[in-house]
């Protein structure tokens, strides 16, 4: 029987950043993967045909480059492991079919430059509002990195200042109202309407408004980071570390079952019908879908309150989500418009507001979009290492809903190479290049085809869950659940269902702190 201090579940990288925190206190720990590979998300995959390598999930490390992780490299990733980021000048572009452009720069004076060229007017409204969210910033961003106070507290807390109201009402907004409120020209409206729907929430959806108060000024504090060799880089580096401080990855090890007994758990039972025991404590990362209530959770019912089960089977999903494709290119994109788009790693490819916004409705609606709103991201254009030489690698990435109207999910299989030739179609409208004879093969991941890659992805989630206001900080996923622990003894949750939530941002050094409390471990002392 394998016997760890801790067991945590799941190796994406949520599992591993907080497997190396724990392995550098001195806890013997094991890492409990499924899959024969680690990485989860953040993960650089041969989809098309050998010698290209893609992204297969996350397209790039945005957060994470905000997090005490990487900002004071506390598991030694940069210094010791390995892990190298490219940080391009140009962080994204947003193109428009008429020729419109606009090139978002690390640099804020370049950025409204490049705006003004559109309209002077929201080219200095962009810098007015830098300036304003600027001073909210760093409250969301560093609110990721450490446990939340409970919701009550924390609206009180920012109820006491100026800054704090300012905030508490962004977090009540839409990002519609937000963007409307700060910005007139439909061109720009658009563009940062777009850029807060990364998060896989529609723009009217109220409770998103502090989207664009992170992920604006976020663009011109600490810059959006591709990890050189992919992203798989973050989880290879992360393993080393735990493995340096005597830790272990298990892979191959399908957990179908987490024993509790007396109200503690203490292990798990694999498909295999293999053990693995906890001395300590188990940190699951996995959805927690899986867990509690549903069909064959890998609790029994019965070791927690019925309610809890009933509550997270009840949790709000995203308003999409993904059609995904990886493209194989002999050469790399050559946009129409030119200028500094052919060096953006993430074109966006939008359409006028009234489109943008249909796309929407019909996610909600279950109906395959009829306007494509992807982005193609290239990682050849700063990554050579990707790609043969000359050659590229591609992703392109449509808000898709899961569940259909007509046939629901299974009703994916039949659809994906007809929807993908849709969004394939609006690319090449932009492109000089992108046709048959520059297309050497593609991969098509639709969004019934994400749980079955990934069974995190419980229906169709690689969010894990809907980033609603009611499902945010410590109400994610749900209050009960929203400070790590559970109702059972020693078994803590934490990955992208639990705060600070989905998307490469380093969230496993939030649980372990919790956990070091209870330990009686300094974690400042660990970091150090």
């Amino acid at each position: 029987m394998v016997e760890h201090d801790i067991l945590v579940l799941g190796a994406g990288h949520n599992g591993l950043t907080a497997a190396g925190y724990l392995a550098k206190a001195g806890l013997d720990v094991g890492v409990v993967e499924g899959r024969s590979f680690w990485g989860g998300g953040a993960q650089t995959r041969e989809t098309t045909i050998p010698g290209f390598f893609h992204e297969t999930d996350s397209v790039g490390h945005g957060f994470i480059q905000h997090n005490p992780l990487l900002l004071n490299d506390e598991l030694g990733l940069v210094s010791k492991y390995g892990l190298d980021y490219i940080y391009p000048d140009a962080q994204y572009g947003s193109v428009f079919a008429d020729g419109t452009y606009t090139v978002t720069y690390f640099d804020i004076d370049q950025t409204c430059e490049d705006i003004a060229r559109i309209s002077e007017e929201d080219a200095e409204n962009y810098r007015r509002f830098f300036e304003y969210a600027g001073k909210l910033t760093p409250m969301l961003t560093q609110s990721l990195f450490a446990p939340c106070p409970p919701f009550g507290q924390l609206m009180a807390m920012l109820e006491t200042t100026e800054n704090g109201r300012e905030l508490m009402r962004a977090l009540m907004c839409s990002s519609w109202n937000i963007v409307n409120e700060f910005f007139s020209n439909e061109y720009i409206r658009v563009a940062l309407l777009k850029l807060t729907t990364e998060a896989m929430m529609a723009p009217e959806q109220d409770g998103t408004g502090a989207y664009l108060f992170m992920m604006l000024p976020g663009n011109h504090i600490h810059p959006y980071g591709y990890a050189r060799g992919g992203g798989i880089q973050l989880p290879n580096s992360l393993v080393k570390c735990i493995e340096d401080y005597g830790g272990k990855i298990h892979l191959n090890s399908d957990i179908v079952h987490i024993d509790v007994v007396d109200g503690r758990a203490v292990g798990v039972t694999l498909a295999n019908g293999e053990k693995m025991t906890a001395r300590r404590a188990i940190l699951s990362t996995l959805n927690v879908k899986q867990m509690f209530g549903g069909e064959n959770p890998l609790l029994d019912p019965g070791t927690y309150p019925e309610s809890i089960g009933y509550r997270v089977q009840r949790i709000s999903l995203s308003s999409a989500s993904t059609l995904s494709c990886n493209y194989a290119l002999d050469e790399i994109p050559d946009y129409k418009v030119g200028g500094d788009i052919n060096k953006c790693v993430v074109p966006e490819l939008l359409p006028m507001m009234d489109e943008f916004r249909q796309h929407w409705y019909d996610c909600q609606q279950g109906i395959p979009p009829r306007n494509p709103v992807p982005y193609a991201a290239c990682h050849s254009v700063v990554d050579q290492s990707k790609a043969p030489p000359g050659k590229a690698t591609v992703q392109l990435y449509d808000p898709s809903p899961y569940r259909l109207a007509d046939g629901g999910p299974e009703r994916w299989d039949e659809i994906k190479e007809e929807q993908e030739d849709r969004v394939l179609d609006w690319w090449k409208l932009f492109t000089k290049n992108v046709n048959s004879d520059t297309i050497l093969a593609r991969n098509i991941v639709s969004p019934i085809d994400l749980p079955r890659w990934n069974k995190n992805y419980v229906d169709g989630e690689n969010s894990g869950l809907g980033a609603q206001l009611y499902q945010y900080m410590s109400f994610r996923p749900i209050p009960e659940l929203g400070g790590f622990r559970t109702p059972i003894e020693d078994l803590y949750v934490g990955g992208m269902t639990s705060h600070p939530g989905s998307g490469v941002c380093g969230g496993g050094r939030v649980p372990v702190q919790v956990m070091f409390e209870d330990f009686d471990i300094d974690f400042n002392k660990v970091i150090t």
